[in-house]
């Protein structure tokens, strides 16, 4: 469980466990509207996130990044040398550690984003309290929030956009969609009966997964799978080991931030458990870094792999 230190201003400081940490950055759900840019130069005006109409009057020189997704995305268009403030959590990539801190992903401290003289705050939905705070003191901001494989696309085409990085951004999209493609055309034609039953566990304690709100479940059903889960229109879901006994999945992977709590011999070794199809077939998948899988960014294409070969080994070999 992490904690951050209370801001020194007088913003409620949004303290959170582990798992709301994870919340904020997964893309969850669908039916959300994709964000929006108005004309192809400077100005520009965009619909953000959380529905804020913002214009961004020329090309940002200056940018502190919230949020460790967009911290990547900015260092995955080019834009790593503009990056003049980023969160304690941001270290990917490796130049992200290098850049000026201001505070943690869910207490940044605004005295610290106001110091570093950005022209532009890229934010998420959990900064809403601070927003507005920034915006008094002159900061543009704009927030952004994927919910899902699709999302995550057009919100890397976005920040392209806003950036003055529209190119490279679409080339950046473009090979992810192919890859997001060439998973789900292997998957796409299988029978229901073909789709295993998935557990995907983000925490042993309680017992989370992610419901149909979240990104997990995205994955899930892109990769070919049926989320247990998937049923509860929630985000992040508190399982009991009884409910999951009752689901029998057929394949459980899991997944911890920031650590290694179990192993796959532990979780075979739960009581009761020995009768779910996914021990006793040996179908237990360990994905060793969460970051690819929580985080918004680039990466998640390759998270998207990762779980189709959990879910489906005979269709997808090593080298996809």
């Amino acid at each position: 469980m992490v904690i951050e230190k209370k801001s020194r201003l007088t913003f409620k400081a949004a303290c959170c466990v582990l798992v709301a940490l994870v919340v904020a950055v997964l893309l969850q759900g669908c039916g959300k509207a994709e964000p929006i840019a108005s004309g192809s130069g400077f100005p520009m005006t965009v619909t953000d996130d959380l529905g804020r109409q913002v214009t961004i009057n020329k090309a940002p020189q200056r940018i502190v990044s919230l949020v460790p997704a967009t911290t990547e995305t900015l260092f995955a268009l080019g834009l790593g040398d503009k990056l003049v403030g980023v969160t304690e959590y941001c270290d990917y990539p490796a130049e992200a550690l290098a850049k000026p801190k201001i505070g943690g992903f869910s207490t940044p401290n605004s005295e610290l984003i106001v110091a570093a003289q950005p022209d532009l705050v890229l934010a998420t939905n959990i900064h809403k309290e601070y927003i507005p705070l920034l915006e008094k003191a002159g900061l543009t901001v704009v927030a952004t929030n994927p919910l899902n494989l699709a999302q995550v696309v057009e919100t890397i085409k976005l920040i392209g956009r806003i950036t003055g990085a529209a190119t490279e951004a679409d080339n950046l999209a473009s090979d992810m969609e192919q890859r997001i493609n060439m998973v789900h055309a292997k998957v796409r034609d299988l029978p229901d009966d073909k789709k295993p039953d998935v557990f995907f566990e983000i925490w042993p304690d309680p017992l989370t997964t992610g419901g149909a709100k979240s990104f997990i479940n995205s994955l899930i059903v892109t990769a070919g799978g049926k989320n247990i889960a998937g049923d509860v229109d929630q985000d992040w879901v508190t399982f009991s080991p009884e409910m999951v006994l009752s689901h029998n999945p057929q394949v459980i992977i899991f997944c911890y931030h920031g650590a290694s709590l179990l192993t796959a011999e532990q979780i075979k070794g739960r009581i009761g458990w020995e009768k779910v199809e996914a021990i006793k077939n040996n179908r237990v998948e360990f994905l060793p870094d969460q970051d690819i899988v929580t985080r918004t960014g680039p990466r998640v294409v390759e998270s998207l792999e990762l779980v189709a070969k959990s879910i489906h080994p005979e269709l997808f070999d090593k080298q996809l």
